[in-house]
């Protein structure tokens, strides 16, 4: 079966650019036949970043083969319904940075369109993954997440070490003040996974962005400093580990593995 991945949520700010450019950057180190999106468009973090360049270093026209295929999925009918249409391309694997507020849009966009059963009918299994901060704003979208689409997804929770540790998120595990969110316990009844999204010093994520630089080509580029390059090494590596642990759910596993022709 074929998997759609999208990385979503209605709360901004909770570094979910960040998990769907190390989805791309994975899948382009491993040579994956995956089709990405950026549902911001181009002036989206992915497109930004991930989109094939010509030799002036612009963005080329077709994006489809090997570069970040841009969706205003906030903007009229016709730029929404790109979401759907790219599965007639019938790629293995379809992964998309979603905008803010995705969550409400993809519910009125499955009343319109009956996104899921569609996905189903077309062979692909969807992967909604929701990338959370300490803040409640947050941690309830999940239980939003799993009301959207049931049975009809899998789902992957990624808490965001750039806020903090485990008690800082007393929100989503509870303490002695507060109860776990309700979300941990559909997570887990829905076959959900929750992984983590290691910290990367601000410094070097700075520096990365002030060049506009891929994290594999940030890896080799020497105007970072050694340093720099050794603590992305060590963020790329424990990220991996995370996705690992999700890897059926987020494309990542040997039967998705086919190259790019």
């Amino acid at each position: 079966m074929k998997r759609f991945v999208m990385v979503c949520g209605d709360k901004g700010g909770t570094g979910k650019s960040l998990m769907a450019r190390a989805l791309a950057d994975r899948f382009r180190r491993e040579h994956r036949d995956a089709l990405i999106i950026d549902g911001d468009g181009e002036i989206g973090n992915l497109f930004q970043f991930y989109a094939t360049l010509d030799k002036n270093g612009e963005p080329v026209a077709d994006q489809i083969q090997n570069g970040v295929v841009p969706i205003r999925f906030t903007g009229p009918e016709r730029e929404r319904d790109q979401l759907l249409a790219a599965v007639d391309l019938a790629r293995p694997l379809i992964v998309a940075d979603m905008p803010a507020a995705s969550l409400t849009q993809l519910k009125q966009f499955d009343s319109d369109t009956g996104f899921f059963a569609e996905l189903a009918r077309n062979d692909y299994r969807p992967t909604l993954v929701n990338v959370l901060a300490p803040f409640s704003a947050s941690t309830r979208t999940v239980r939003e997440m799993i009301e959207l689409a049931g049975k009809q997804a899998d789902y992957v929770v990624a808490i965001n070490q750039w806020f903090g540790d485990h008690e800082d998120f007393f929100m989503w595990y509870g303490n002695a003040q507060a109860e776990p969110n309700p979300g941990q316990a559909m997570l887990r009844d829905s076959g959900g996974i929750e992984i983590a999204l290691p910290k990367l010093q601000a410094g070097v994520l700075v520096a990365i962005d002030d060049l506009m630089l891929t994290f594999s080509d940030a890896r080799e580029d020497a105007r970072l400093t050694t340093p720099q390059r050794s603590r992305l090494y060590r963020w790329v590596k424990a990220v991996d580990a995370e996705l690992d642990k999700a890897a059926e759910f987020l494309g990542l596993h040997a039967e998705l593995r086919g190259d790019r022709t």
